[in-house]
């Protein structure tokens, strides 16, 4: 049969590591290449982005020609001459820097002069931007760069492009700081707005990367954009006509381009609900960022690769030391946890690392674990299970088929039948256990109990409680049970010396012993029960594995067959005996010398031996019927059994001058056997008198005392020494051996079987040269148990 430690469950952590490390590898690798989650690394920016903003140190003003101000100055496009005019007005108000983000790369048709105008204010100021258009007109889909007039852009500060990168869900977060064909990069009109104005920024140290064989981009960052804008708006004929701050201006970075409808490039920008952003807003945003030093920059790929790969180990201490419900847990903290160091990440450096790709690394790593400690468990069962049904089966085991072609439903028949035979065992062993005759504990090698039956928990309970509500056998130490059964710690001692018998031998005994049975010992409880306590060790092929069974038999019916036995033989050896060995040696002496003992004589002296074998034999077989408690109860009434009592002493007490006062009421009930009760009576009385001086009295009382009656024999005789009291009710004990007073040490020991058997008590109380008083409590109106 196959044991419990043939079967072992497949083990290899670090293989479990190794392929755990190698899923995450190449999933981070891939997924960083190819940028497939790079959706969800965007939306977790856009979640977390307006905790990026910084403080700029420069005010950046936009002078928006929206809708109502194009209307003011007769519509779209802005004459040239207006352009020029706030140019003079800014330099006027001492502004910083001035970003036109308008297209002027055609002469003015409106008014053929205003590009002259424009050109001188331009010149003026000295910190104009111009944007450099990217126009597709050559025919041949290739951008071309098509830069201002160069009237208008000689006396330029810069020209600057204005582009915007979006990304792949069609959102522009961010730009680059240069881009443009591989003959000349143009730099991004933020950066030429810091450097005209003097503010410092973090310059662009990437060289320029192809992105496609016509242009090359170099340096992309992203503008961390907040629910409201980080620059002030004026419409541009506020600021034409003077009707704003000057104040405002000062030292400020003006930028000056259209919004709403009469802009010709609008952006789609993050948010809940993102308006189309026009460009002149979203270079703005990239002005306050730059200057703030909030752009964003996003890690390489071999840091992204490593910051993916830094679950790794946290995954597999999570996957294979904790259980499946825990090692999600952990799992899923693991994630947040990246998306928190993200988090740190871009706040404290403005360096963005994708934390999507050790998020699906965690969840996917745990889904391929779960999967592979699953089909790993199945196999185990399923090996276990078919070698668990291929063993001899118990009686009434059907053989389970396994031909199933599902293998599914191949080991669900296989588990369902092992299963079966798992509970029919349980339940085998669980009646053997409970029809052994006596109680029976199985503890296991280091003293807890495995298995009880119903005799040793009933006699478990039944003791423990007396000292409150008992808890269940099962699990607790065996020693703590058999003290609690046995109220004796010698209990106790016996399992510490059957469980270092069991450490000595190591719990391995050889196959050709089936056990190894200890010594047993036999323990008195508080009830006087004879307890028999034996172990036996059940050996197991591996030491851990050994066992302790504890049988616990109530040897008291054997034990008091066994006091009768000697009781008899003692009765039948001595006190029955010595009067017969008397008559015997006076019949030899009357028959050698006739004349030595007279007939009357010898007749007196063979009588006496005679009845006192008589007297004997009756008490003898008195005190064995009330041990036997095999009499016929019934309700009787004490006081007439007691007056019944007192006639038979009548005799005895006259010769003795004694006088008998009895105080009794009738309707003092109890359940017994009248004939011993009254035997019992009378031995008490006989004692009395016999112990008595002539002349004196003797009172019998009988009453109530709490939920019994009292029944009291009171004498003035000799009294009992108090040394002789615990012996007074043993069987042939005699108070003074020496005494010529007539006894045999039986009545005593009758009354206590008679007062035990009705579940009485009985009392002494007694004085030298005083007397004594016994007295009995007797239940009333109870049922009979023995008697």
């Amino acid at each position: 049969m196959m044991l419990a430690d043939d079967a072992r469950m497949p083990g290899g952590f670090m293989r479990e590591c190794i392929v755990t490390g190698a899923f995450v590898l190449l999933l981070c690798a891939a997924l960083t290449a190819s940028g497939a989650l790079r959706r969800a690394d965007l939306f977790f920016f856009d979640v977390v982005q307006p905790l990026l903003q910084r403080p700029s140190p420069q005010q950046i003003v936009l002078i928006a020609i929206d809708g109502a101000s194009a209307k003011a100055l007769g519509g779209w496009p802005v004459k040239r001459a207006d352009y020029a005019t706030l140019i003079d007005r800014l330099t006027a108000a001492g502004a910083a820097a001035i970003g036109l983000d308008v297209a002027f790369t055609h002469p003015g048709r409106i008014l053929p002069a205003g590009d002259a105008w424009l050109a001188s204010a331009i010149k003026r100021n000295g910190r104009v931007v111009l944007p450099a258009v990217v126009a597709d007109d050559d025919g041949d889909g290739l951008p071309d760069v098509v830069p201002p007039l160069e009237p208008i852009a000689r006396g330029a500060f810069a020209i600057a492009q204005v582009n915007a990168a979006p990304n792949a869900d069609g959102v522009s977060r961010s730009f680059y700081l240069r881009e443009g064909p591989p003959t000349i990069d143009y730099e991004h009109m933020s950066a030429s707005l810091l450097r005209a104005s003097g503010v410092p920024f973090e310059e662009c140290d990437e060289p320029p990367a192809r992105r496609d064989v016509h242009w090359t981009s170099a340096c992309r960052r992203y503008v961390p954009l907040g629910s409201a804008p980080s620059y002030h708006t004026v419409p541009f004929v506020d600021a034409l006509e003077g009707r704003v701050d000057p104040g405002l201006l000062k030292d400020a970075i003006v930028l000056v381009g259209p919004t709403s409808g009469t802009a010709d490039t609008h952006f789609v920008t993050p948010g809940r609900e993102p308006p189309p952003r026009a460009g002149v807003e979203f270079v703005a945003q990239a002005t306050y960022a730059l200057a703030s030093g909030a752009l964003v920059r996003t890690a390489s790929w071999a840091t992204q690769l490593l910051f993916g790969l830094s679950v790794l180990p946290w995954l597999c201490a999570a996957l294979f030391a904790l259980g499946p419900r825990a090692a999600l847990l952990a799992c899923a903290a693991i994630a947040l946890s990246t998306c928190a160091a993200s988090l740190v990440v871009l706040k404290t450096a403005h360096l963005f690392c994708f934390p999507a790709t050790a998020v699906a690394a965690c969840l996917l790593a745990y889904a391929l674990s779960a999967w592979r400690r699953q089909e790993t468990l199945l196999r185990y069962l399923n090996r276990e299970a078919e070698r668990a049904i291929a063993d001899p089966c118990l009686p009434g085991d059907a053989p389970a088929p396994t031909n199933a072609i599902d293998p599914f439903r191949r080991r669900v028949i296989v588990m369902t039948a092992m299963i079966a035979r798992l509970r029919r065992s349980a339940h085998l062993i669980s009646e053997w256990m409970n029809s052994l005759p006596e109680a029976t504990l199985v503890a296991s090698g280091s003293g807890a109990v495995l298995l009880a039956n119903r005799r040793a928990l009933r006699l478990y309970e039944t003791e423990a409680a007396q000292h409150g509500s008992p808890p269940p056998a099962t699990g607790l130490h065996v020693a703590h049970v058999l003290r609690e059964m046995t109220a004796s710690d010698d209990a106790a001692q016996y399992v510490r010396r059957a469980l270092q018998t069991l450490v000595e031998r190591n719990g391995i005994t050889p196959s050709n012993e089936s056990s190894a049975p200890m010594d047993g010992i036999e323990i008195v409880d508080a009830k006087q029960r004879s307890l028999l306590v034996k172990c036996a060790i059940v050996p197991a092929h591996q030491a851990g594995d050994a066992m302790l069974i504890f049988h616990v038999a109530d040897v008291t019916p054997m034990r008091s067959a066994e006091r009768q036995r000697d009781t008899a033989l003692r009765f039948l050896s001595h006190d029955m005996r010595s009067p017969q060995a008397a008559i015997l040696a006076l019949i030899e002496q009357r028959r050698e010398t006739p004349a030595s003992l007279p007939d009357a004589r010898f007749t007196d002296l063979v009588g006496h031996y005679a009845r006192t074998t008589l007297t004997l034999a009756d008490q003898f077989l008195l005190l064995a019927r009330a041990q036997a408690r095999s009499a016929k109860a019934k309700e009787v009434d004490l006081a007439p059994l007691l007056g019944d009592a007192t006639d038979d002493m009548w005799a005895h007490a006259s010769a003795k001058r004694i006088k008998i006062r009895l105080i009794a009421e009738p309707g003092m009930l109890v359940i017994a056997d009248a004939l011993l009760l009254r035997r019992a009576f009378t031995n008490l009385i006989d004692n009395a008198i016999r112990f008595s001086p002539d002349g004196s009295t003797v009172t019998v009382t009988a009453g109530e005392s709490d939920e019994r009656w009292r029944v009291t024999v009171a004498d003035t005789g000799v009294g009992i020494p108090e040394h002789q009291l615990p012996n007074l009710f043993t069987e042939f004990f005699r108070v003074d051996a020496s005494s010529t007073t007539a006894g045999h040490g039986l009545g005593l020991a009758f009354v206590k079987q008679v007062v035990d058997a009705l579940g009485g008590e009985i009392r002494v109380d007694s004085s030298i040269g005083r007397g004594s008083v016994f007295t009995l409590l007797l239940p009333r109106n109870t049922a009979r148990r023995d008697c």
